[in-house]
């Protein structure tokens, strides 16, 4: 009779762990975990694409320290951008430190449009850069400041 009850005791134990796994594999939260790929922290995406998304921006002012003494060159950030279009994060990768003040003014004025994956707002990351270029006139010196259209990607 003791080894009846302890089969019937083995098989109401195995039952019991059975519903349990299938009640927790039909849970809410782990029904949409397999109906739903994990989503990514950030979309990465390319100059071009990010430039394509730039609902508003405000280019650098060239620094007149930096133009009269003929600095120039680019200036690249890697920038993160929220589901809400805004830059929530930004770190340098090069650029001449009086370029780069001026730049990351203007950085914090982008706004972007929704990177949109199966309809729903998605982070982004990628690169942003300025490229400044000045010559010396007969009067002082001139610059011009353009977004680069495209960056070699970098660490």
């Amino acid at each position: 009779m003791s080894a009846i009850r302890t089969i019937v005791l083995l098989i109401a134990s195995c039952t019991a762990i059975a519903f349990a796994q299938n009640g927790a594999a039909t849970s809410p939260d782990s029904t949409q975990d397999q109906t739903q790929p994990a989503r990514p922290r950030a979309v990465h995406v390319s100059t071009g694409v990010m430039l394509g998304l730039v609902a508003h921006k405000t280019m650098p002012r060239y620094p007149e320290d930096a133009m009269k003494k003929g600095i120039q060159g680019n200036v690249i950030f890697k920038v993160e951008v929220d589901e809400a279009g805004m830059i929530s994060s930004s770190a340098l990768v090069e650029g001449d430190p009086l370029l780069v003040a001026a730049s990351k003014d203007s950085l914090q004025t982008f706004r972007f449009r929704p990177y949109l994956v199966d309809g729903t707002p998605t982070r982004i990351q990628g690169q942003l850069g300025f490229h400044f270029s000045a010559e010396k006139t007969a009067d002082g010196a001139s610059g011009q400041v353009e977004c680069m259209a495209s960056i070699p990607n970098r660490p």
